[in-house]
């Protein structure tokens, strides 16, 4: 069985809607951002504050080229799209969920103190642009996220997930 892999922007609610997919899809849960951290022993935000964009960015490649799991929900960092290699990947052996917001609804998420992976001089709407097609160009489903529940969305991902298992077998 493939690995269910959700990608998306930060604060679109990989980490909050994965949790409780893996509990009802019966698989385990990884967070790359927390693997990361554990590596790193520092903050995410204190990697590309203090050794920059690029060396996070490849932190964040070989944490997920190591990644060798089954049957798991994989929540991956919102940068993890400007790394092909590390996407390629997680296609490999998982099914690509992009969790979709519109712009609005990300930046009343998004905290002040929130650092994500960026150069200095971009917007978060630079990043969203930036990302979107991103997002869209390794997703296997985009699911629009906006206006939904948590509980909502999982039972969307698992009914499209076991659907596309079905397929695959046939």
């Amino acid at each position: 069985m493939k690995n269910i892999v959700l990608i998306g922007m930060p604060s679109s609610g990989k980490t909050t809607v994965g949790k409780p997919l893996s509990k009802k899809m019966g698989m385990g849960f990884v967070d790359t951002d927390k693997l990361i951290l554990d590596r790193e022993k520092k903050p995410l935000r204190d990697i590309v504050i203090e050794d920059g964009l690029d060396k996070f960015l490849s932190i964040q490649e070989k944490i997920v080229l190591d990644l060798n799991v089954e049957n798991h929900v994989i929540s991956t960092g919102g940068s993890i799209v400007y790394n092909e290699k590390a996407m390629e990947h997680l296609k490999k052996f998982g099914f690509i969920v992009y969790l979709k917001l519109g712009i609005d609804e990300l930046e009343k998420r998004i905290t002040t103190e929130r650092r994500f992976a960026r150069n200095k001089e971009q917007s978060f709407l630079d990043i969203y642009n930036e990302r979107t097609p991103l997002y869209e160009k390794y997703a296997n489903v985009v699911i629009e996220c906006d206006g939904k529940k948590v509980d909502t969305i999982v039972n969307e991902i698992g009914t499209i997930y076991k659907n596309n298992v079905k397929r695959e077998m046939m």
